[in-house]
């Protein structure tokens, strides 16, 4: 394949980039979305802070694009298939049976996609940037459900680039650095109370920045470990409130909203080690901080409404994975990895609009080097999940109020390409 030159390598890259984000196709069933390349996902993600095999490092630990050759770039697609079955327990309602539908499964479909380019400066230092949505979700109901007056649709949108450099110190530790610019946009709908009716939706967004950092540390010819952090990220979301199609006629109302939202930081530690030249073995644990997520307050921004509080109180989490890799020939490569990824929300504040629960994950893949420049990559994983209980009764007094269990469950197929130039 022939050489690019610089910029048109990054010309090329930014255009895709571009297009991705018009795309917008961001949505989700998980808050966190782990789903940022093909090969990783055949290990459930297993040794990704430590593989440094492509250009997808750049998320995972931007040190490893120390030991990559030559220029890359990298586009990846995961078509998320989510159920979140719910089974009804108990329900009361006041004035009418408005929200008598006790039978629905919130989960959206979705595709996620990722990019990554990769620019080697000299022998020493890498510069890249990587597009993703490392956080998402999408929850819909029916109008009729049980539930509407706690949650219809829930949707959060992220699109986050990161510019980032890589320096090898010597052949064995290198380190790496990114500033994440994150693009988060969000739509919460319900119904109001029986008694009044009508609709409430929320739509706002803002832009916030982060960092990254990790190091590489290469302990034997086949053996690496690797730390990442990936830090919060602060935001301010502003838009408005729209109440619409309220009993007895009345006009839509409409007012400015804020609301503060943020991203949770992120440690992760891998290992990755060769065995010898056809099987490898990689492990993952990663630490979330979730318990930034205590609750989400829309203010009234002329101050004239009470503030509308929905509380979470998540716990920070923690992530285990084990993979295994087999080299079957000089082409083909096949995969697989299970991993144990603790739910934030705890029995008393969980929402129907993030069922979370603990989840449990077993993935398989394949990788194909069609040439010295060209590998595909896909990965399959099957994610089943601990029952969430929910109980609502915040409103209970002028509307509904409802308890029962969301039965969760995830298929996910991701795709890549990763080019050598």
């Amino acid at each position: 394949m022939p050489k690019l030159s610089k910029c048109h390598f990054m010309a090329t890259f930014a255009a895709t980039a571009a297009l991705m984000a018009g795309a917008q196709q961001v949505q989700a069933a998980g808050f966190q979305l782990k789903e940022q390349s093909a090969e990783g996902q055949g290990n459930s993600f297993a040794g990704s802070t430590a593989k440094a095999h492509d250009a997808s490092t750049i998320f995972f630990n931007p040190a490893g694009m120390s030991r990559l050759e030559g220029n890359q770039f990298q586009a990846n697609a995961s078509l998320i298939m989510p159920s979140a079955e719910y089974k009804h327990g108990s329900s009361s309602r006041v004035g009418g049976t408005l929200f008598n539908d006790t039978n629905d499964n919130g989960g959206v479909t979705a595709l996620v996609p990722s990019l990554y380019g990769v620019y080697e400066v000299n022998d020493k230092m890498k510069v890249g940037v990587s597009v993703n949505t490392p956080f998402g979700l999408s929850t819909d109901y029916k109008d009729d459900w049980v539930g509407a007056q706690y949650n219809l649709l829930s949707k959060i949108e992220t699109i986050t680039t990161t510019p980032s450099v890589s320096y090898q110190i010597n052949p064995q530790l290198s380190f790496g650095v990114g500033l994440q610019i994150q693009y988060l946009g969000g739509e919460l709908t319900r119904k109001a109370s029986p008694v009044v009716g009508g609709d409430v939706e929320l739509k706002a967004d803002d832009m916030g920045v982060g960092a990254t950092f990790g190091v590489l540390y290469q302990y034997s010819e086949g053996g690496r470990i690797g730390v990442n952090y990936r830090s919060q990220v602060n935001h301010t979301l502003d838009g408005h409130v729209k109440i619409s199609n309220s009993t007895g006629g009345a006009a839509d109302a409409y007012y400015r909203a804020e609301a503060e939202l943020t991203t949770p930081d992120i440690i992760s530690f891998g290992w990755y080690h060769e065995l010898d030249d056809k099987w490898a073995v990689m492990s993952d644990i990663a630490w979330t901080n979730w318990s930034v997520f205590k609750e989400l307050r829309v203010q009234d921004k002329v101050g004239t409404r009470a503030d509308a509080v929905t509380t979470y109180q998540w716990d920070d989490t923690m992530f285990y994975s084990l993979g295994v890799n087999y080299q079957y020939d000089d082409q083909w490569k096949f995969q697989t990895g299970v991993a144990y990824d603790e739910g934030a929300a705890n029995d008393e504040h969980r929402t129907a609009g993030i069922p979370d629960s603990d989840r449990y994950w077993l993935s398989v893949g394949t990788e194909y080097k069609m040439n010295d420049s060209v590998t595909w990559n896909i990965g399959y994983s099957h994610l089943w999940g601990d029952d969430a209980k929910v109980t609502e009764d915040s409103r209970a007094a002028t509307g509904s109020g409802f308890a029962g269990t969301f039965e969760n469950h995830v298929d996910i197929v991701t795709a890549g390409v990763n080019i050598t130039f």
